[in-house]
């Protein structure tokens, strides 16, 4: 049951990252850093709850999430009032080694939660 809604929170960031790359910006292009920060924290968070469930070869999925953010960067181009930004990249691959780092080194959590809230899987 945790499994199953761990996977559902985790579609549902990716389907936010896809609506918020894609749709109408959502900072002003005067944003500075904020940009950068919003990238790294986004995408460090979907690789950390994905890395959750995926626990070996964890390279993979990083390696699926970088790809994701670029190929989400590219379409952007194809996209009006939007356009790929390497900076944005960047940011998001860096989000993704944060996430995989934190992931390695914190317990992994759904399968820790049952124990804590007196469930069994």
């Amino acid at each position: 049951m945790i499994r199953r809604i761990w996977m559902l929170i985790g579609w549902l960031g990716v389907v936010l990252a896809l609506v918020f790359s894609l749709g109408p910006p959502a900072l002003p292009e005067n944003s500075g850093h904020t940009d950068k920060f919003v990238h790294l924290a986004g995408y460090g968070l979907l690789m950390f709850w994905w890395a959750q469930l995926i626990v070996r070869r964890r390279w993979r999925l990083a390696l699926w999430v970088v790809l994701f953010g670029l190929a989400l960067e590219g379409l952007q181009g194809l996209v009006p009032n939007r356009l790929p930004d390497a900076g944005d990249a960047l940011a998001n691959a860096t989000g993704v080694l944060l996430g995989w780092l934190a992931a390695r080194l914190l317990p992994n959590l759904p399968a820790a939660l049952p124990g804590t809230l007196g469930l069994r899987l």
